[in-house]
């Protein structure tokens, strides 16, 4: 490369970054400056060495990110509340857990094909990663994502973020002071190298993105470092997050980054008994898992008039946490048997309550569905990374897949068309004698497509299985218009096609 292409595209480097900083970030024309052009002949050879050492060294090192001077909208609420939201409709109901079924299953499908692993998969970071990838999206492309959340438009979808994020991703102090809950964070990252911001601002686009979705917007591709370093900004204070990598060689044109964390205690007294037994080292079940068995930590829950569940290939019951959450945890009765043989089961409710029975103050013998529950459950750890291709959603979501993603706010520099290229989720879980703690991050990468963007037709199949008339064509020019005109050469008949050669 000559030096006035490196130098050329250093400049064009510096004055991009400069004009994201300063000047109007929406779509705009640049041009190689003319005292650059003329300085280039002067001082060449030390001019030289610098250009070398810029070419060399990436921006990412040349310069600490500023992600405030980068970000376009402020998200407008507040999630932190003195009192328990629990009210959701059953619009909200339907759509989120139908997601969640959906979802979850695709996810484990795709993401433990080779070998079955542990894995957990967050939901309400999904949810509103897909649901924010729809709405900054063109009709149709947000018809395809507000199909599969089944929602009829945006009111209904506005409705139900609005209380998702009330009722999930809000947190709240328990009794012992310590915040309790969920908490959400969303974000969208425009790579100014792909993308321009549409000059006419969709006003209501902006105001939903900050009031409604809560999400905050930056003229800056997504890479792993400004990912991490946005988490460290934003979110919870001292709390482990997941480390998340993405392909920094080529940023996606357009990334939605939805972060969830979902944390609760156990009461102090009970935390210190269960940290006591973990100190002791010798508080220890054993587990099998294939042909081997070894000794695990492990806690212990006792309750009366818990509920068992019951199927043919599984049981289960529920254990609370602090008062905030419970896990439900099912088990199948083969012990060889891994746990997609009852995913699905599971994911849709297919077991009923366990029947039991106990004597009253009469001593009769009366039917219940309350049980002495008694649950051992091992301590565990998750640091997942799990991903949904191209590929993979084009299932699930056959239009934005191809075409239309990210296009109401922003246009594909190159002319084509955009697509929403992955879904991937990073995250890290835990349950010990703390209690339940979890930190996803679920980001989609929206990409420009390789060709130009061509309408779909319908389909049109034409069977030429009777008597028919055709005729042959010649395109003309008359009285040299630039329209063309066809004229026929010949005309004819098929009554009985009677080929012969």
């Amino acid at each position: 490369m000559s030096i006035e292409k490196r130098m050329k595209k250093r400049i064009q480097q510096i004055d991009d970054n400069l004009d994201q900083i300063v000047k109007n970030p929406y779509e705009k024309k640049h041009r190689f400056p003319l005292w650059a052009k003329i300085s280039i002949p002067i001082g060449s050879v030390v001019l030289a060495s610098i250009v070398a050492l810029s070419v060399i060294l990436p921006l990412s090192q040349s310069k600490i990110s500023n992600l405030q001077s980068h970000r376009l909208t402020t998200p407008k609420l507040a999630k932190i509340s003195e009192v328990r939201n629990y009210d959701i409709s059953s619009k909200t109901f339907n759509s989120y857990t139908s997601f969640a079924k959906k979802f979850s299953s695709l996810m484990m499908e795709a993401n433990n094909k080779e070998k079955e692993e542990s894995l957990g998969i967050s939901i309400p970071d999904a949810y509103l990663c897909l649901a924010i990838t729809g709405v900054i999206s063109t009709d149709e492309a947000r018809n395809d994502v507000l199909s599969y959340l089944e929602l009829k438009d945006m009111d209904e979808l506005r409705t139900s973020v609005k209380e998702i994020v009330s009722t999930m991703g809000t947190l709240f102090k328990n009794k012992d002071d310590k915040l309790v809950g969920g908490y959400n964070l969303n974000s969208v990252w425009f790579n100014p190298e792909k993308v321009s911001l549409i000059k006419e601002k969709d006003e209501e686009l902006y105001k939903d993105l900050e009031e409604v979705f809560d999400a905050s917007l930056y003229l800056e591709a997504l890479t792993s470092d400004t990912a991490n370093q946005y988490l460290k900004e934003n979110g919870l204070k001292d709390m482990p997050v997941p480390d998340i990598k993405l392909n920094d060689e080529d940023p996606s044109a357009i990334n939605v980054m939805s972060t969830y964390y979902c944390l609760d205690y156990f009461p102090e007294e009970t935390k210190q008994t269960y940290l006591n037994q973990y100190k002791s080292g010798n508080h220890k079940m054993d587990y099998t898992y294939g042909n081997n068995t070894s000794k695990v930590d492990y806690l212990t829950q006792i309750y009366d008039g818990g509920s068992v569940y019951e199927n043919d290939n599984f049981y289960g019951s529920r254990m609370s946490i602090g008062g905030n959450l419970s896990i439900d945890y099912f088990l199948p009765n083969d012990k060889n048997a891994l746990p997609s043989s009852i995913l699905d089961d599971v994911l849709n409710n297919n077991y009923h309550q366990k029947q039991s029975s106990y004597y009253d103050r009469e001593n009769q013998l009366q039917d219940t569905f309350a049980h002495k529950v008694i649950i051992n459950a091992p301590y565990f750890s998750l640091d997942n990374v799990a991903e949904l291709s191209n590929r993979d959603l084009s299932g699930i979501l056959p239009i934005i897949t191809k075409r239309g993603a990210g296009e109401r706010i922003a246009k594909a520099n190159s002319g084509f068309g955009m697509c929403l290229d992955y879904i991937k989720q990073f995250s890290v879980m835990k349950f010990n004698y703390d209690g339940f703690y979890s930190c996803s991050v679920t980001i989609s990468g929206i990409e420009t497509t390789s060709m130009p963007w061509y309408p779909e037709y319908e389909e049109f199949e034409l069977t030429l299985d009777h008597p028919y008339v055709f005729e042959v064509t010649k395109n003309v020019k008359v009285d040299n218009n630039t329209t063309i005109s066809k004229v026929p050469l010949v005309v004819g008949e098929i009554v009985n096609p009677n080929y012969s050669d």
